[in-house]
């Protein structure tokens, strides 16, 4: 098994279990998931998303590729406002109606899973 397709196949795993551990029919219930992890430490919370420790990796064993980088910023944005939002709703409570909405949303079942189809994509045209 080439290398490019071993760890494509890793993120997807990682990528999986995060989906898992995440999962709600609302974005406050994804928030309340991660929130949950938060409370005991800011560190286990980074420690239960294998695929930025992956991307870190990847990028360095790729040589810096662009395609790499840009995956790992999007997974450090993705992580970044997960923490702001739990900030703002948990701790701060600071929520405006239209935020209020927004979070009692019902998501469909495949939005979670975007990740699982868009960053292998950059996985493998960065790993080429």
């Amino acid at each position: 098994m080439s290398t490019v397709i071993f760890y494509t196949a890793l993120y997807v795993a990682f990528e999986l279990f995060e989906v898992w551990w995440q999962k709600s029919d609302t974005l406050y219930g994804v928030l309340q998931n991660i929130y949950r992890y938060y409370e005991k430490s800011i560190f286990f919370l980074l420690l239960i998303h294998p695929t930025f420790y992956l991307l870190v990796y990847l990028m360095m064993a790729s040589g810096y590729d662009i395609y790499i980088q840009i995956a790992l910023g999007l997974k450090l944005s993705d992580i970044a406002l997960k923490i702001l939002f739990i900030q703002k709703v948990f701790i701060k409570q600071e929520v405006d109606e239209e935020f209020r909405m927004m979070l009692g949303m019902k998501m469909e079942w495949y939005m979670l899973y975007f990740g699982v189809l868009f960053y292998p994509v950059l996985i493998y045209l960065g790993m080429q």
